[in-house]
């Protein structure tokens, strides 16, 4: 019996040059679609949307949950933040910072702007009040119901954010010329031995460290520092005293995304936003 035997066919000097050509093409079609891919992609990463929002020292928590949301709803759109003292912002705006989108916490910054054409409009989206701190050993021994006289006592040092840089600095002296109304020289006596800071993001580290005995915050930061674990006392402040902040929103001139920016507006706006705001401490408006 023969065994059996396999018989490969013969490749003809021909057919392997095909077959060469075939292995050739293919090889060379693989790295053109690699290539041609990683240049895509290099192109779509060099056009990338990034919007800058300049936005005031309180608003670090909301606003960058929100966008968190923003970006998971416009994938490929990525967002820069720079969370100061709105004055000092408006003066970044002023001198050419680029910026889409600005949140200020009032709204004298915003008219101003907008007197000069950096903005056509701009809206309320949430309001805020004024609370006190104290170390958490409270050396002063300041309640809330001794709070106005330990404002005005030159014993206890108290730490503000500046009027005029920061508008949480507005706010408070616009509470001690209400407290002045109603004790004649009052305003006076606080002011003289006040240490304002450039803005209320500074007034927690001094309180913390010992070197001040009382800080005058928004209400939404302090108890986001409580919830974070901050070593204070928090003391309300009578509301026939308090003053109301107000946050406000635009989208500056210069901004080459307009589409994006109304939607961000919207979200910012939408009850997904103004739960968020909520939870931060703010009062979103209706």
């Amino acid at each position: 019996m023969k065994a059996n035997t396999k018989i490969v066919p013969a490749i003809s000097p021909a057919m392997f040059k095909f077959v060469h050509y075939k292995a050739l093409i293919f090889y060379i079609g693989l790295f053109l679609t690699f290539t041609g891919f990683a240049v895509i992609t290099n192109i779509f990463s060099a056009n990338a949307v990034t919007l800058k929002i300049m936005a005031a020292d309180a608003l670090p928590k909301p606003i960058t949950e929100i966008g968190n949301i923003f970006k998971k709803e416009h994938p490929g759109v990525k967002i820069d933040y720079d969370f100061l003292g709105a004055g000092v912002l408006k003066g970044d705006i002023e001198e050419g910072a680029p910026c889409d989108i600005f949140l200020s916490a009032n709204k004298k910054f915003q008219r101003q702007l907008e007197r000069k054409g950096f903005l056509n409009s701009y809206k309320v989206f949430a309001y805020d009040y004024l609370a006190a701190a104290t170390p958490y050993n409270n050396p002063a021994r300041v309640t809330k119901s001794n709070l106005i006289q330990k404002l005005m006592d030159a014993n206890v040092t108290l730490a503000t954010s500046s009027p005029h840089a920061d508008p949480a600095g507005d706010y408070t002296w616009a509470m001690f010329r209400i407290i002045n109304q109603r004790f004649p020289g009052a305003f006076k006596k606080i002011t003289n031995h006040t240490n304002h800071l450039i803005d209320a993001a500074m007034i927690m580290p001094v309180l913390e460290s010992g070197n001040a005995d009382l800080g005058i915050l928004y209400e939404s930061q302090l108890f986001e520092l409580k919830r974070s674990g901050a070593k204070i006392n928090i003391i309300p402040i009578p509301k026939k005293y308090n003053t109301k902040a107000e946050f406000t929103a635009s989208i500056l001139n210069q901004s080459r995304y307009k589409t994006l920016d109304k939607n961000f507006m919207q979200l910012l706006f939408s009850k997904k936003g103004k739960k968020i705001l909520k939870y931060w401490g703010f009062s979103p408006v209706r």
